[in-house]
């Protein structure tokens, strides 16, 4: 399985290699790091003053790509591709298609009033028109050692219950710790013991048993809207969280939602928004989970592996 890492020269840049690196030994997946350069047409030298304008520009973002290998520590197999492309989020899902891969993974924009995660425009694009998975990394993200835990983001509705099996399916296919996360606007405890009952009864109702039933949990934030809710929770330093789309999105597609909106912006771990009706492998579908075939490497064992 592969991760597509959009890479930049930056802040930016490094911590979505973190996360790829992270992801890559937690889920025995390889990398192919990409930094994308925008196609010009045969005029844009001579308009910026230097009729070698592009082929300067390619040897740089050469150099910036070796620094990047440099970063890679050896237990991750990673390939490195400079691409041209209209935009930066045309050329990462060119290049997520052309391997098949799980997911893209990507950094937050500092262009953003967002305690950790910026939405700029790479990220805007994926997340409005990805047909895979979209994993971001927060602000100041440092972990490339291993992710432990995986939550994931739930209502008590019915119609939550395609995100609550496919959190099954991900503790099934990795042994990672997953939580049910519900956030409400509230505070009563009534609230709390009414909405993990609905949760569990989903869990219940799913089409798929967890194998390690041990291993799953359900946990409700509460606050006086969404963000507080977010802040009100204890999130695991290693974990990642899992959010569905929009219900705007086309089948097969991602739409960010407004609730996801509101979660990213208080969230301190990485996001993993999937497209709207993800149940790979499952129901005919032929998607690729963003985790991978087969059960993942034992987070202990990553994580000694990345001291």
């Amino acid at each position: 399985m592969r991760y597509i890492v959009g890479y930049s020269a930056d802040r930016r840049g490094r911590e979505a290699l973190n996360l790829g690196v992270a992801l890559g030994r937690s889920m025995g997946a390889e990398l192919d790091v990409v930094l994308v350069l925008k196609a010009e047409d045969a005029y844009a030298g001579a308009l910026r003053g230097h009729g070698n304008y592009a082929e300067l520009v390619k040897e740089r973002a050469k150099e910036w790509l070796r620094e990047a290998a440099e970063s890679v520590p050896a237990d991750v197999v990673a390939r490195y591709h400079l691409r041209r492309s209209v935009n930066a989020a045309t050329g990462l899902m060119e290049m997520a298609e052309s391997v098949n891969a799980g997911a893209i993974v990507v950094g937050s924009s500092s262009k953003s009033s967002w305690l950790w995660h910026g939405i700029g425009s790479v990220d805007n694009a994926l997340l409005h028109r990805a047909p895979l998975p979209v994993i971001i990394a927060p602000r100041g993200y440092e972990n490339s050692i291993a992710i432990t835990a995986i939550d994931c983001a739930v209502s008590p509705k019915d119609d939550s219950i395609g995100l609550v099996e496919e959190a099954i399916a991900t503790l099934n296919r990795t042994g990672i710790p997953v939580r049910l996360v519900c956030m409400v606007d509230g505070s009563a405890e009534e609230d709390e013991g009414r909405v993990k009952e609905a949760v569990e009864g989903l869990i219940e109702d799913s089409s798929l048993t967890p194998d390690e039933p041990e291993k799953l949990e359900v946990v409700v934030g509460h606050g006086r809207g969404i963000s507080e809710a977010v802040e009100s929770l204890d999130w695991k330093e290693g974990a990642v969280l899992m959010a569905g789309s929009s219900k705007l999105a086309q089948k097969g597609e991602l739409f960010l939602s407004s609730t996801t909106s509101k979660i990213l912006a208080k969230l301190p771990i990485p996001i993993v928004v999937v497209p709207r009706e993800y149940h790979p492998g499952r129901y005919g579908s032929e998607a690729q989970p963003w985790t991978g075939q087969l059960r993942a490497i034992d987070p202990d064992r990553a994580r000694k592996t990345g001291k």
